[in-house]
């Protein structure tokens, strides 16, 4: 990840800006809410229009005001649940132009794949980021280390992407609810992968 040990100042927060941390708060990290940000813009370009959800295709609109959100998923790969150690870890993918990280401390990168980095607060262990290598266009965030308040009037979970890591894992318990059920019982598309193979299904 190139900009790992790099420190970016970040400006003092104002309500125009989402920020986040690790647990100790050695880094910090800000960027723009989508709802300043207007999609139609012919300077934005296709990458926004991609990562940025409307009102009018998000499942809560009201929350938030109407506004654009985030995009977000939440991934069940095996990378990402034991490097943090969680059932599921939801992101969203934030283009690079608008992030700004300060890192008070170095920084550590785990590769949990032959494409990709995760980094990660050597201080405290909070997985912050993860970055595809060659991907000069953005990193993905952790949901979980954003500050900023009432986080889903900010963001739109989008899909749960693969599933089939964790097809080992009860999805229903014989129509007893509970378990993973409740995580993925949400309506949103499931995918066996990354979200570009085939659907498991969608419940309505």
């Amino acid at each position: 990840m190139e900009h790992s040990n790099e420190t970016q100042k970040a400006s003092s927060p104002s309500n125009s800006m989402i920020t986040g941390q690790c647990r100790c708060g050695c880094v910090t990290y800000e960027f723009p809410k989508a709802a300043g940000l207007d999609i139609n813009d012919k300077d934005m370009g296709e990458l926004y229009r991609i990562l940025i959800i409307p009102p009018e295709k998000q499942k809560f609109p009201e929350r938030g005001g109407n506004s654009n959100k985030w995009r977000a998923n939440h991934c069940h790969c095996a990378a990402c649940t034991q490097t943090a150690g969680a059932l599921v870890v939801s992101w969203a993918y934030i283009p690079l132009a608008h992030l700004k990280v300060n890192r008070k401390e170095k920084t550590g990168i785990y590769r949990a794949s032959n494409h990709a980095s995760r980094e990660f607060c050597q201080i405290c262990g909070s997985c912050l980021f993860f970055q595809e290598d060659g991907d000069k266009d953005g990193v993905d965030v952790t949901l979980a280390t954003i500050t900023t308040p009432n986080l889903f009037n900010h963001f739109e979970p989008a899909n749960h992407t693969w599933l089939e890591d964790v097809a080992d894992v009860v999805l229903d318990e014989h129509g007893k609810g509970g378990g993973f059920a409740t995580l993925c019982n949400d309506g949103l598309p499931r995918f066996k992968q990354s979200g570009q193979q085939s659907i498991i299904s969608t419940n309505k």
